[in-house]
């Protein structure tokens, strides 16, 4: 008979290594939404002002190598849309690849506008892979969700008083001037956001397309995070900050925005919108002399069509489908990713017409699949945040008819990155609730 003495049992230090992991990414993702408020680099650090690390960069990069670290297989409800977006990243290196065999003659500036739409391709794809891998159903992680709603409040909320701010005086950017990486020509365009004054950026971006995006990305994911009493102060500060941005475009897919998700909470929107115009009226007299150029750059998205609406869009595309017609044979597979802006100039300026050139029939078929599938995902998922979502892709495809929304260019700094983010979280289930003790 032998005597067996009982052992004592210690804590496997690898399962608990992984969950101090998971909750410092989370903690990480959760201040990456808080800081999206503030766009500007922070470091002339890197080979172009494009690369200049802004807080957000730095917080995702941190994020990555913390997610690196610890072993767990994106969830169920996410892994088709990770298989797609994997498949975009493959796709897009073979692009990239394309230009060393066109050699077209603006190879010189092609390369680094396909290196930089890679990079911000790798950003998108660790934000969706990051969250997809946190335990979102777990009812243990409704706190931190809970303070990722509040992190979004308060980083929506930032994003519009810098909005309204900027729109009738130039402090922000006159002190943001005297910290900013500058040099003569070095800063590109972030050397313009602080030098000539323009109304409504806030300390988002330098770009007007680029503020009304995030406006609106920021505040759905405040909706989808802590929907409630919120709302009406969200919609009506989503219509306010992206007319104020001045990007008709933005405006027009903020209105969208507002009236779908207004179906859902009708109460609610309604009583936004009867606060915003009453606001308006009451406001007029004085906002009418100090607006007067916005009211009417903003009127005219009445008059859409016309081109001199358009701000030379017309001109630009004109010029890609002239250069699809000259070399029918890269309808197929494009012109490489990056020759947009290398061979022409310019970004397209429509998403479509972006994607056609530069990556041909083939990648527009890839495009249309994914945002199928995203459609597809999201309505299954059926939840309250599967709305906001599906809602907010509806309306940043309408702000595509004018710009490039969905393509990784370097006037949008982070939206991509955090538009991957807010839909993993939309295609999250919703959290199993514990068990009631018997």
């Amino acid at each position: 008979m032998s005597l067996s003495l009982p052992s004592s049992r210690r804590a496997d230090p690898v399962p608990l290594l992984a969950s101090l992991l998971e909750r410092a990414v989370a903690a990480l993702l959760g201040t990456y939404v808080f800081v999206q408020w503030f766009g500007p680099p922070l470091l002339a650090a890197g080979p172009s002002w494009a690369l200049w690390p802004s807080l957000a960069d730095l917080l995702l990069w941190a994020a990555l190598g913390l997610g690196l670290l610890y072993r767990r297989p994106p969830a169920p409800g996410h892994r088709a849309v990770w298989q797609a977006l994997l498949l975009v990243g493959g796709l897009s290196l073979l692009s990239f690849a394309l230009l060393l065999v066109l050699r077209d003659p603006g190879l010189g500036a092609a390369l680094p506008f396909g290196l930089f739409q890679l990079y911000k391709l790798a950003q998108t794809l660790a934000a969706f892979w990051l969250v997809s891998r946190l335990p979102l159903t777990d009812p243990a992680f409704a706190g931190t969700r809970r303070r990722w709603g509040t992190a979004a409040l308060l980083s929506f909320g930032l994003m519009v008083g810098g909005v309204v701010w900027t729109t009738f005086s130039p402090a922000v950017p006159e002190a943001l001037g005297q910290v900013l990486p500058r040099g003569q020509g070095v800063a590109g365009p972030w050397e313009g956001f602080y030098r000539h004054y323009e109304q409504g950026l806030g300390a988002i971006g330098y770009n007007h397309g680029h503020v009304a995006a995030m406006v609106l990305l920021g505040g759905a994911l405040a909706l989808l995070l802590r929907p409630g009493r919120w709302t009406p102060w969200v919609l009506g500060g989503i219509l306010v900050a992206s007319f104020l941005s001045g990007s008709r475009a933005g405006f027009a897919g903020a209105a969208l925005f507002v009236l779908l998700q207004g179906f859902r909470t009708p109460v609610l929107a309604t009583v936004a919108l009867t606060v915003l115009a009453a606001g308006a009226v009451a406001a007029s007299p004085w906002l009418g002399a100090e607006l007067g150029d916005l009211v009417s750059r903003q009127s005219t998205l009445l008059e859409a069509t016309e081109a001199g609406n358009l701000a030379g869009r017309t001109d630009i595309w004109a010029a890609y489908l002239q250069a699809l017609a000259a070399e029918p044979l890269r309808l197929l597979i494009g012109s490489g990713f990056g020759s947009g802006v290398g061979n022409l100039g310019a970004y397209a300026h429509l998403l479509p017409l972006q994607v056609l050139y530069e990556t041909g029939l083939a990648g527009l078929t890839v495009l249309g699949l994914l945002f199928g599938l995203l459609f597809a995902r999201l309505r299954r998922a059926g939840t309250h945040a599967a709305g906001v979502g599906t809602h907010l892709l509806a309306a940043l495809w309408l702000t595509a008819i004018t710009t490039d929304t969905f393509y990784p260019n370097s006037a949008f700094g982070s939206f991509l990155p955090l538009l991957s983010l807010t839909l993993a979280l939309a295609l999250a289930r919703a959290p199993t609730p514990r068990p009631s003790p018997s």
